[in-house]
């Protein structure tokens, strides 16, 4: 339903006239309020207006030619009861209202001269109600969070049904949305795709005969490495690298689907398809919302400014920040992560969590997300994505720890099957970490938050109340809980899921490892000790291990698509490219997962080697020149610069910054020691006072502390 109301009041030729389009029907109780306010001041003799025109508040129903609401009815009725009492106030002439009283009916009025000054008065005192109760209903349509709508005409998100009554859960999506650094035409725009944009949950889907719009073709990293290497002449043994690894056939083998590998056309050089060394993978999660707003803010920055640079590509990437290009706005941030009901309590909503798990022919996968999902105090806000590589002699992650879903439908992962999607990949087509965790950051689908794990460790009990509290402590929208996890022995019990024992490990400890182009800066064995600080405690590294953040943090900083072979630089990439767009680490009081170490016989992506040979030395360089490590004799190496701003280095920080306080030296490929004696109290209490107000993380350009090995910090 879209009403308008035009109030209007005419006083000695002064017209004043009020307009509130599209007005939400949750603000017709307070605006008839305020409308009965202003009638009663006219219908009152006493401070009436008594020689102006009618307060006229016609009403106009747009979307609908059914009999007239209640609200419409009420309005109305309102209307003529208004009219109806001030019509004997009409001003001489004004047609529709009697004429005036008889000039004898006059004899009794005070003099002309006082007469003016009561009209003045009343007039005055009249526009001075009216401006109350007009400012009154703009504070109400102010405080509804109604917002005015100014879409573009063929906006294919513009919305063309009357408002609803909302659900809890809508309520408190919509509670993110209402906020001054978002303008109005965004604010409409998502709060019309709302519920798009907190759909859980959301699965990526199949891709049955190649044709699902959410899926794309991409050339394997490896494939591509070798082309960049060897030119023309890979050309004869691209076909026996792909030959028998098509991760189209097995992944379609094992959801059941047709295993035609042929594409439409018959395959060439410029065709993707299987045998060209291409594979098909789901699409980056990109809502048309987040495009449709970032385009309109690319018309206007041409306008105002004609050789500004404008980015393609992901719509959602852009929105948050332009690839980096400044710091996310707090309601930037706000906007993105979906919430859901409560299984046993409505009115309540959760914040959603995305687990991302990447396994390797591992027999404990299964097990880690049965755990996920069994020990979860509110399991139905998790959803877990599954890269799945395995050889066709493995049983899949797909199939639940303690048998087939068909004999024993009480397992957890039985029970939210709908909560899990599994990209299974033939084994022979892993390349490394990089490359599966990169699918596995395709798989995530606007959780409020999202999570990275291996695929062999155990969560505690009531994990995902307990990593969602600790991160709220910090009260910093960009912290990123994140260090290697303790092993299992002697801190949890196993059957019971019960923590048997307290420590933090902090990410402190790193060097420089490896020859020649292939050197690097790699985190080493870290420390752990009881906790002695309450809450997240900084650290500067990020580990691959473990990582708890919001969502927007897998959407802004997504694993390299072209970093074949790489295992050990996995982590400072992540970590440099998460610092310069603001995103700052921690390390979690509580573990909630404890992982398995000392495991023996599990088989590992190395046993590709042979098909690959080669391939990790581009990697490496590629890794280092993104992220501004490699030293200036290395600068003229060749490597693949495709998707350099897509999976490169933001401004909202620069990287020299974290290079110059944490003491790294790139040129000469050193680094300050003892790094862990100020991580810790003193890192704590030197940073903190840095958190910006809005919570949007350190403001490191008002820190100025700069690590030496030799310095001994005060614990005060």
């Amino acid at each position: 339903m879209r009403l308008t109301f035009d109030i209007q009041c005419n006083i000695r030729g002064l017209k004043t006239t009020y307009l509130s389009k599209l007005m939400n029907n949750n603000m017709y109780r307070d605006t008839v309020d305020t409308l009965q306010t202003l009638q009663l001041f006219f219908l009152h003799r006493n401070h009436g207006i008594s020689r102006a025109s009618p307060l006229h508040i016609p009403v106009e129903t747009r979307a609908t030619t059914r009999a007239p609401s209640p609200t419409i009815q009420h309005l109305q009725s309102l209307n003529q009861m208004i009219r109806s009492n001030i019509n004997g106030n009409a001003p001489r002439g004004e047609p529709g209202h009697p004429a005036p009283a008889p000039a004898s009916s006059r004899k009794s009025r005070r003099p002309r001269k006082k007469r003016s000054k009561a009209r003045f008065n009343q007039a005055t005192l009249g526009l001075t109600m009216i401006a109350m109760g007009l400012f009154f209903i703009g504070f109400r349509l102010v405080s509804r969070r109604y917002h005015h709508s100014n879409l573009r005409k063929n906006s294919s998100v513009a919305s063309s049904s009357s408002m609803k009554s909302q659900s809890n859960t809508q309520r408190q999506y919509n509670r993110t949305l209402i906020n001054n650094d978002l303008s109005l035409t965004e604010q409409q725009i998502l709060h019309d795709a709302k519920e798009e944009l907190n759909r859980f949950p959301y699965s990526v889907g199949i891709d049955t005969e190649n044709n699902n719009p959410d899926w794309e073709w991409i050339l394997h990293p490896g494939t591509e490495a070798q082309i960049h290497m060897h030119g023309e002449s890979f050309s004869g043994s691209k076909q026996r690298t792909v030959k028998d690894v098509t991760n189209l056939l097995m992944r379609k083998k094992s959801l059941g689907q047709d295993t035609t590998t042929r594409s439409d056309k018959e395959p060439n050089d410029k065709t993707p398809s299987v045998e060209n060394g291409y594979m098909r993978v789901p699409k980056f999660w990109d809502p048309e919302p987040f495009r449709v707003i970032a385009d309109l803010r690319d018309e206007q920055k041409e306008k105002t400014d004609p050789s500004s640079k404008s980015y393609n590509g992901e719509g959602v990437r852009r929105y948050l920040g332009n690839f980096g290009e400044r710091l996310m706005t707090t309601q930037e941030a706000k906007s993105i992560g979906s919430v859901v009901a409560k299984k046993d309590d409505s009115d309540s909503v959760l914040e959603t969590i995305f687990i991302t798990i990447a396994s390797y022919r591992d027999w404990q996968c299964s097990s880690t997300v049965e755990s996920a999902f069994s020990r979860a105090t509110h399991p139905e806000r998790i959803r877990v994505g599954v890269v799945d590589q395995i050889h066709e002699t493995d049983a899949p992650c797909s199939i639940p720890p303690g048998g087939s879903c068909v004999e024993h439908p009480d397992q957890a992962t039985c029970r939210y099957k709908d909560h899990i999607d599994y990209l299974t990949v033939d084994s022979a087509l892993s390349v490394g970490p990089v490359f599966a965790r990169h699918l596995g950051h395709r798989l995530y689908r606007g959780e409020y938050f999202a999570m990275q794990s291996d695929a062999h460790i155990t969560f505690v009990k009531g994990w995902d109340v307990e990593i969602i509290d600790q991160w709220h402590s910090a009260n910093n929208e960009m912290a990123v809980l994140s260090t290697y996890l303790s092993g299992v022995e002697g801190h949890i019990n196993e059957k019971t899921g019960e923590r048997t024992a307290l420590s933090r490990p902090i990410m402190c400890d790193s060097d420089f490892e490896g020859y020649g182009n292939d050197k690097h800066l790699r985190h080493g064995q870290q420390p752990e000790g009881i906790p002695y600080i309450h809450g997240p405690m900084l650290n500067p590294y990020w580990a691959a291990g473990f990582s708890f953040n919001r969502g927007h943090f897998v959407v802004n900083v997504p694993y390299d698509q072209h970093l074949p072979w790489i295992f050990q630089g996995e982590e400072i990439s992540i970590g440099l490219r998460g610092f310069s767009y603001g995103y700052d680490f921690y390390a979690a009081e509580k573990s909630v997962c404890y992982h398995y170490y000392g495991r023996k016989g599990v088989p590992m992506f190395w046993e590709n080697t042979a098909r690959y040979r080669g391939v990790g030395e581009l990697g490496m360089i590629r890794l280092n020149s993104i992220i501004h490590m490699l030293p200036s004799h290395m600068k003229d190496k060749e490597w693949i610069k495709d998707d350099a701003l897509k999976f490169g280095l933001g401004k909202a920080r620069d990287v020299q910054l974290f290079f110059d306080t944490f003491g790294i030296h790139v040129e000469s490929q050193t680094i300050e020691k003892n790094l862990c004696k100020f991580v810790g109290r003193p890192m704590q209490k030197r940073f903190i006072p840095f958190l910006r107000s809005n919570g949007m993380g350190l403001d490191y350009d008002k820190i100025n502390f700069r690590w030496k090995e030799d310095m001994n910090p005060s614990w005060d």
